[in-house]
């Protein structure tokens, strides 16, 4: 079984990491759907964590860099599953804002996209306790 679909949404979701990277947020929201409900892990006890729906995705990613500056952001894996949805690994540390602790996490993430290759659904999972004792002073 090929890990390739019709639509290679692996590749949208590699290029969507090497904007992280770049900082580039509007690039991330611009392959966001209308419809699609961001899950942010750690819900009510990290900054970032809860549901967004749509282009208020763009908030996960602001509260995101005002809590966290990341040190190190390494996607190690990222598959294919089924025709439109993806599931990624990888690995990443970072400095809490508020208290200058440091915390590192192996993360996964799950992608789905619609026909059109907008992504309709997200959400991560990592350590989030190790994020949540960095941001307690």
């Amino acid at each position: 079984m090929s890990t390739l679909t019709a639509t290679d949404n692996a590749a949208t979701v590699a290029k969507l990491y090497e904007a992280f990277g770049r900082g580039d947020v509007q690039t991330i929201i611009d392959n966001v759907d209308d419809s699609c409900e961001w899950i942010g892990g750690g819900g009510a006890y990290l900054r970032q964590g809860g549901t967004y729906q749509g282009k208020d995705a763009a908030n996960f990613f602001k509260r995101l860099s005002e809590s966290t500056e990341f040190t190190a952001f390494n996607p190690t894996a990222i598959y294919n599953v089924g025709d439109n949805e993806v599931a990624s690994f990888g690995n990443m540390s970072g400095t809490s804002r508020v208290t200058g602790k440091s915390s590192s996490s192996d993360w996964a993430m799950h992608f789905k996209f619609n026909d059109e290759g907008k992504c309709i659904y997200f959400q991560d999972f990592h350590n989030t306790a190790a994020a949540y004792v960095a941001n307690q002073p």
